[in-house]
């Protein structure tokens, strides 16, 4: 599986993107992802899906919208973890940690930025609908 964030953000799996539809279910992979093979606190992903006041049903919201991505992704892969979740990638899965190694590397002729540099632009693009049109997350 290829999880690509460095773009439109998009899952492949056997050379397919699969269907990330849902605002909010986007939103959530990608907050997932940027800590991947750590656990998010459900009190943390939820202040990442509303951005002001989040509703009473929050909680629960947040149960169905992980559900709905085991179901892409597989039961193995996201997990329950107290006090959240956590969604484990192996190490070449993820396009931003594909380009941090080969920066380290020496492979990309660009100054190196640290990645604390690079998160305001992928906090930008968790923000923005990737869809033509380019629509507010929330």
């Amino acid at each position: 599986m290829e999880f690509r964030i460095l773009g439109p953000l998009e899952v492949i799996r056997d050379g397919r993107p699969l269907d990330l539809s849902g605002r909010k279910r986007r939103a959530l992979l990608l907050a997932l992802l940027l800590d991947a093979n750590r656990v998010v606190s459900s009190s943390r992903l939820i202040d990442a899906l509303w951005e002001e006041e989040p509703p009473a049903t929050a909680h629960k919201a947040l149960q169905l919208y992980v559900s709905q991505l085991r179901k892409l992704l597989g039961r193995e892969r996201l997990q329950t973890k107290t006090p959240g979740y956590l969604l484990r990638l192996e190490p070449d899965e993820l396009d931003l940690a594909r380009f941090e190694r080969m920066q380290s590397d020496g492979r990309l002729r660009r100054p190196s930025r640290a990645r604390a540099h690079m998160l305001p632009q992928l906090h930008e693009r968790y923000l923005l609908d990737t869809s033509p049109g380019t629509r507010r997350i929330r």
